[in-house]
């Protein structure tokens, strides 16, 4: 598993521009875990899970074909090895988790018959993706507190469900899923607005616990306090629709002042210049031959074959299939870039006084430019994702200056609008004791953190 967990992260490292993993010590390193997860990005899901979670992990396609087979893992996570599970059985578009199947259940409960020592436990993960359609976008993983393995099979599988609808910030319905996400951004513009050495979240996982927060609070208004949380909602909804149809984002307007300047428009023509000298070349180049054609391979045959075959068993064919089709992609691409800047014959060789990197490699012995491709290739995928990330950051911040020295636009009015909402809520969140607050304690295992909710003592 060392290799693969290597190889993964190594793989989706060129896929995604940021990857966090939130509270990965509450995997213990004392007894083993099943790891279950919902399941919202077909590609992707297993290879993080897999790659990126700790521990020895138990191979496992999702379905129990047997009792010997049930006995194998189960053995295994009894003595201290981790198992990572969907428990839904088929990856989805719903913005929340669908009916689970018992596999979990069922390992969980012998693992914990065959345990001597440390009790194996149950862990929720959430995965969160920014636009999982899109490529090179970012994704966090939440690993959720561990609970205890007590009950039947239909209680643990409940308390399950639970724990993974609460890690995977349920919604019924993909608008209200995307308000509470928009509600976080205007509460994070208002707290830098106050106090500016906050500054951006430091990672995507900071912007899964504001959405946490957000959601928590919700919930319990729309109990609570219905009256109030329609009200915060229709408000909500009218000013990011405005801000929509200007294209911005909360924290554009409170921004306005100190971006409206020549010097912070020259800053960013340069760093989007600088960024794209270097991705209009050999890197980007090496980037989309060494990752486009490999994952193209692996889509077309996960829709072939791949659907085709048991749901539950979709998942674990992408996976190796990207384990085996990306190195070897690699050593062929590696093969035909050193064929192409070192042979004589080859139209590139004559590209070297236009591109610094070409010059080097030329002037490297035969022998080394052929290993220094193999690491090349999936090292410009990162490379490239870097730059393209700066480049486009630059090119957003360019297309503001020109939007916020515009007359026609009303930014006093719109910034008034976005401070009395911000406000509201900023005094709401403050009143309740909530996820990530020091005095905050999560609720049982399987329910919801709205039942967690309390009114903050003054």
């Amino acid at each position: 598993m060392g290799l693969q967990n290597w190889f993964s992260k190594v793989l989706m490292s060129t896929w995604f521009r940021e990857i966090t993993v939130i509270d990965a010590e509450n995997l213990p390193d004392d007894r083993g875990a099943i790891i279950v997860s919902w399941h919202p990005g077909g590609h992707f899901d297993n290879m993080l899970t897999r790659g990126l979670l700790p521990g020895n992990q138990v191979k496992f396609d999702g379905i129990i074909n047997s009792e010997e087979e049930l006995e194998k893992i189960a053995s295994r996570v009894a003595i201290g090895d981790n198992v990572v599970i969907f428990p839904e059985g088929e990856s989805h578009d719903s913005p929340k988790s669908k009916r689970i199947q018992d596999s979990a259940a069922r390992i969980a409960l012998r693992a914990n018959e065959l345990s001597k020592g440390n009790k194996p436990v149950i862990i929720p993960v959430g995965i969160h993706y920014s636009r999982k359609n899109i490529f090179r976008e970012r994704v966090a993983l939440t690993v959720e507190r561990p609970f205890e393995i007590q009950g039947s099979l239909e209680e643990i599988s409940e308390l399950i469900s639970g724990e993974i609808n609460r890690a995977s910030l349920s919604k019924d319905d993909w608008k209200d899923r995307e308000l509470i996400w928009k509600a976080g951004s205007i509460i994070r513009a208002e707290r830098v607005r106050h106090n500016p050495e906050i500054s951006e979240f430091k990672n995507y996982g900071d912007g899964v616990l504001a959405a946490r927060r957000v959601r928590a609070a919700w919930e319990w208004m729309s109990i609570n306090d219905e009256e109030t949380c329609i009200a915060l909602e229709k408000r909500t909804k009218t000013h990011m629709n405005n801000l929509h149809e200007f294209n911005l984002q909360p924290h554009h307007v409170d921004r306005r002042p100190q971006s409206v300047t020549n010097k912070g428009f020259a800053k960013s023509i340069f760093l989007f210049l600088f960024a794209w000298s270097f991705m209009l070349g050999f890197v980007t180049l090496s980037a989309v031959i060494g990752s486009i054609p490999p994952f193209l391979f692996v889509v077309l045959l996960d829709r072939t074959v791949g659907k085709k075959i048991n749901p539950l068993k979709r998942g674990t064919l992408k996976l190796y299939t990207a384990i085996v089709v990306y190195p070897i992609w690699w050593g062929i691409s590696a093969w035909i870039f050193t064929w192409a800047i070192i042979s004589s014959s080859s139209p590139f060789s004559s590209y070297g006084e236009y591109s610094t990197i070409i010059q080097i490699l030329l002037d490297l012995p035969v022998s080394l430019v052929f290993p220094i491709m193999i690491w090349w290739m999936p090292t410009a995928g990162k490379l490239q994702m870097k730059l393209y990330s700066r480049g486009k950051s630059s090119w957003r911040r360019m297309r503001l200056w020109v939007k916020w020295r515009d007359p026609s636009f009303d930014w006093d009015e719109l910034s008034k609008i976005q401070k009395q909402l911000a406000a509201d809520l900023v005094k709401i969140g403050d009143g309740l004791i909530l996820p990530g607050d020091v005095d905050w304690k999560d609720p049982l295992p399987g329910k919801d953190d709205f039942t967690a909710v309390s009114v903050r003592n003054k």
